[in-house]
């Protein structure tokens, strides 16, 4: 069962010149509220500032050439398919791993300092021939060949494993599972093309054989691997599902269809034979007014099924005493 993603919206492709096509010096285009500076010699005809991903984009159609076989990588690659990359906090890891929390900038499982560089930061993969840049926010390396896919304005986008591959320092190993499993949960739609992108279990996994086996990332992609399930569709049920398995109880199922008084639900997380379920709510659930009615009628008809229903929160996942809470409330409804 996949979550159909939506699309990134993506305005028209506005037009790329190099300066000698503009009829003025870089001077005069400077001070042109029309036109924005791509890189050196490129200008872009738009008073609309570019987005950090559409600057990564026309980079890599304009940058070297159209020989040049770039494509887009970096966190702007992953943003195209609403990957779940983000920061951590600083009790995740130290529980995950029973206190082991490591030392210098990994304590918390991340770099935060370095994932907010890579947000502003173009990066891009070539496959053709090599090509090099000095200029600044820009990063051009070698791609490891992964097969690329269309994206928005006709450009080419890196494979999201190579490209999370690369990510993974930056990244907490469980925020690393949570991108997996959105990976193998997910029908992805990208913005320019009209065919939805999926990636089987059996992809990634040929994906990673294409990786330098040696290489640390190849092996950090590899451990959150052995935890990645599907189909998962929210990286706070990806934590949820993590702590489950620390505390060393029974692996739930995921996004289970229960049909109760004619209607179809889907639970989070669940043990169906026990006919136990874990529910998790993000903000959106405390904003919406409609949503939040609909969440209380379906709890109603659930609970009154015999189902046990337990709501989370994240602060149910942060606090050591109300995580322990509803732990200890699973494993006794398990037993």
């Amino acid at each position: 069962m996949l979550y159909r993603q939506r699309s990134v919206p993506f305005p028209p492709e506005p037009t790329v010149l190099v300066t000698a096509d503009t009829g003025a010096r870089a001077s005069q285009l400077m001070k042109n509220p029309g036109v924005q500076r791509l890189a050196r010699g490129l200008w872009v005809l738009r008073e609309e500032p570019l987005s950090g991903l559409e600057r990564s984009v026309l980079l890599q159609k304009h940058i070297g050439g159209p020989d040049a076989g770039l494509a887009v990588g970096g966190v702007h690659a992953l943003k195209l398919f609403r990957l779940p990359v983000g920061g951590t906090e600083a009790w995740v890891q130290p529980v995950l791993t029973g206190g082991k929390s490591g030392s210098g900038r990994n304590r918390n499982g991340g770099r935060a300092d370095e994932l907010a560089a890579a947000r502003q930061r173009t990066e891009l993969l070539w496959t053709h021939h090599r090509v090099q840049s000095q200029q600044r926010g820009i990063r051009i390396a070698k791609s490891q060949g992964l097969p690329c896919l269309e994206g928005p304005w006709g450009g080419c986008i890196a494979h999201p494993v190579e490209v999370l591959a690369r990510l993974s320092k930056l990244l907490a190993p469980w925020r690393i599972t949570a991108c997996l499993d959105a990976m193998i949960s997910t029908q992805f739609v990208l913005p320019g093309s009209t065919t939805p992108v999926s990636f089987t279990r059996d992809h990634v996994e040929q994906c990673l054989d294409q990786l330098p086996p040696t290489s640390h990332g190849t092996a950090r992609m590899r451990r959150a691997w052995r935890d990645a399930r599907s189909p998962c569709w929210s990286a706070p049920e990806t934590l949820t599902r993590l702590l489950i398995d620390r505390a060393g109880l029974p692996e739930p199922q995921l996004n289970v269809q229960v049909t109760v008084a004619g209607r179809t639900f889907i639970l989070d997380l669940a043990w169906p034979e026990a006919r136990i379920a874990l529910e998790y709510n993000g903000a959106v659930h405390a904003r919406e007014i409609d949503q939040y009615r609909d969440e209380m009628y379906r709890l109603g008809l659930l609970r009154d099924a015999g189902w046990d229903v337990s709501v989370l929160t994240w602060d149910d996942l942060r606090s050591p005493a109300r995580r322990e809470a509803w732990l200890t409330r699973v494993r006794r409804a398990l037993r």
